[in-house]
């Protein structure tokens, strides 16, 4: 089954990827190891997040930017958001929320019917871009 990449773009993705280039850099590991290393990643994370992750938080955005469907991957990209959630308070709005949202049923089922309500077969990558400067 191949996992989705998206998570390369988190703070571990990132400096996982830049330790590989800087060791393929120093010749201590060949590319292709390192692409070995990256997929691994990939399906590691997306296995650990769809059994680990099952909080829930509710937002309230101010308005929806744009939105998209691609290869079975939603993106939304939201602006003047407010987040709650039960543990943690947020004290101000955000101004920019882009969320991820991926189809997390085995490759084998994604041409079947969908999936019931409150099912938790699907995950999410939520990316804050805090972007106060912009406009």
């Amino acid at each position: 089954m191949a996992a989705y990449a998206m998570y390369r773009n988190t703070t571990l993705g990132v400096a996982l990827d830049q330790t590989l280039e800087d060791m393929i850099a120093e010749g201590l590991v060949p590319k292709q190891l390192a692409s070995k290393v990256l997929t691994q990643f990939d399906k590691s994370i997306n296995k650990m997040l769809s059994r680990l992750a099952k909080e829930k938080m509710h937002f309230r955005a101010g308005k929806l930017i744009t939105y998209r469907y691609c290869d079975n991957v939603w993106t939304f990209i939201l602006d003047e958001v407010e987040i709650r959630d039960p543990h943690r308070s947020f004290d101000t709005a955000l101004s920019k929320l882009k969320i991820v949202a991926c189809d997390g049923r085995p490759a084998g089922m994604l041409g079947t019917a969908p999936l019931a309500r409150g099912s938790t077969a699907s995950r999410a990558c939520l990316a804050v871009e805090n972007n106060s400067d912009s406009d």
